[in-house]
């Protein structure tokens, strides 16, 4: 076990590793490249003996969403801000960390961020941008103000990036969110294990850390995904997602009308109304995706603020 815990001593510690600050299979994954038969017990164990670990041990609440399907390698990005304010005074007064995220490797790139001023968030675009090997064809944000500025929108004109937003949806780009809680995941382990609040100066490392670490969804390390092999990860990510053969039928049909769900919380009372008071009627059906979506329009014949609604729909 002496051995083992060197080795894992310095396979965890160590910023630039793959494993760093990571989870038990992440962990075991490049223990078995030294030694090939450690029992994964032998990690769960040092993992539950480690102190920056066991704090920060997540908590999943997992639901079914939409797919975010890419249309190649580059070709679609999603943006953040990782929220750093409290550690602004020992960063050099950078307040946010922008994230960005190829959806078809998983690839991350980050650049620091003083504040969410036009002139800031123009800058940390252009310097976002310039660590990809190319110029991405969409950028996805969620709604915030910051990501609509008039510099920002001459920018993506200029450079032909076409920028989306999230509408109404609690989740907005989703693989961004889960990519900074990653990347808070390792750092905050970080500054617990080695009692320093700076950032800044390690952020390059734990991102070439969290790229060279593989990835479940395609079974490779995203800084090994390229033009090249591109196609053959995109299938098999996607395999046949625009097969109908295992497509369900709508439950609802074109001027059906149904209620909106409320979005509640884990632990709000249950005595209250689960579903809205409005009546809205079924517009449009997308039935050749999975999970079905359904336009909807009030008895004015507005749209409903979401675009296509999942079957959180009531009769």
């Amino acid at each position: 076990m002496a051995d083992f815990t060197k080795l894992l001593d310095r396979l965890y510690n160590d910023p630039n590793s793959p494993s760093a600050y990571a989870g038990i299979d992440s962990l075991w994954r490049e223990a078995k490249k030294t030694f090939k038969h450690i029992p994964r017990n032998v990690i769960k164990h040092y993992l539950e003996g480690h102190r920056t670990y066991t704090l920060m041990r997540q908590k999943r609440v997992n639901f079914k969403r939409s797919k975010t399907i890419a249309a190649g390698f580059m070709t679609d990005v999603q943006v953040d801000l990782a929220d750093m304010q409290s550690l602004s005074r020992h960063n050099k007064g950078n307040r946010y960390i922008l994230l960005g995220i190829d959806v078809l490797s998983k690839q991350v790139f980050t650049t620091p961020l003083k504040s969410k001023k036009s002139e800031d968030m123009l800058e940390a675009f252009r310097n976002l941008i310039t660590q990809m090997p190319m110029k991405p064809h969409r950028i996805f944000s969620d709604k915030g103000t910051e990501f609509k500025n008039r510099l920002l929108k001459e920018y993506f004109e200029r450079e032909e990036i076409s920028k989306h937003e999230a509408t109404h949806s609690t989740v907005k780009a989703s693989l961004a969110e889960r990519a900074i809680r990653n990347l808070k995941q390792r750092l905050y382990r970080y500054f617990s294990q080695n009692h320093k609040l700076n950032w800044i100066d390690i952020l390059p490392k734990i991102i070439e850390g969290i790229n060279k670490s593989y990835c479940r969804v395609h079974g490779m390390r995203p800084i090994d995904v390229n033009f090249k092999n591109a196609q053959k990860v995109w299938e098999k990510i996607y395999g046949n997602i625009f097969s109908t053969k295992n497509l369900k039928k709508p439950k609802f049909k074109k001027d059906d009308y149904v209620r909106i769900s409320r979005d509640k919380g884990h632990f709000e009372k249950g005595y209250l109304p689960n579903w809205g008071d409005e009546i809205l009627e079924v517009e449009k059906v997308k039935d050749h995706v999975n999970p079905i979506l359904y336009k909807l329009r009030d008895d004015k014949g507005k749209n409903s603020k979401d675009p296509f609604m999942k079957m959180k729909c009531l009769e």
